[in-house]
């Protein structure tokens, strides 16, 4: 008899939603689907074009060293912040990075694949539609931070507080920029810094043990 057969439906919804193949796999399928659609959309807006509308532009190198060296100080800061917190409460992540074996299957999701789509929708997309209202662009930084912190609900306050925090940092940088190729990359950096970061933790746990 399968286990998995007489598991309540909810204890297997909870076991997927910390299954990091299962994410990967979910989270590279709406990457593929959702950005041409987001696309598509955006191509429907009277007289738009796509490359302005997303902000699908390449930031100058300065803008692009500056805003790096902002994102890694916010992270470095913000990694510290959480540190107590986290070893309180170690958080899903590290139970998810520990469930994959191979893991570069989550790394590819959430290092570029997450990223990507996210930005497309969020500081593309969304942020491009409030802009243009009564909102401006400080308004969109603060709605769009608002939504994208609110789909990070496998977080606790804390931590969701930090990304609100990020969020207003890659807004000013779409706002500044007008681009979401730097978000993008601030994005990826900002997932792969705390990527390494989890990795040496579940390292030094095996050690340990």
């Amino acid at each position: 008899m399968d286990p998995l057969a007489s598991e309540p439906p909810a204890e297997a919804f909870r076991g997927l939603t910390s299954d990091g193949l299962f994410l990967s796999v979910c989270t590279v399928a709406n990457l593929l689907v959702c950005a041409p659609l987001i696309a598509g959309i955006a191509k429907l807006k009277s007289g738009s074009k796509l490359k302005d509308y997303l902000g699908l532009k390449v930031p100058r190198l300065r803008q692009f060293l500056l805003w790096s060296l902002i994102t890694s100080v916010f992270w470095a800061l913000s990694a510290l912040a959480l540190l107590p917190h986290q070893r309180k409460t170690p958080g899903i992540m590290l139970e998810i990075y520990n469930s994959t074996d191979p893991q570069w299957p989550l790394w590819l999701a959430v290092v570029i694949a997450a990223p990507i789509l996210e930005e497309i929708a969020f500081r593309g997309f969304i942020f491009k539609g409030l802009a243009a209202s009564r909102l401006r662009w400080s308004g969109a930084t603060l709605v769009t931070s608002l939504f994208w912190a609110a789909i990070h609900g496998q977080y606790d306050r804390f931590e969701l507080s930090v990304i609100f925090a990020l969020g207003l940092v890659l807004g000013a940088a779409r706002a500044l920029t007008n681009s979401i190729l730097l978000t993008i990359w601030l994005h990826c950096l900002v997932n792969l810094l705390a990527s390494i970061q989890i990795t040496i933790v579940l390292l030094r746990f095996t050690v340990n043990n």
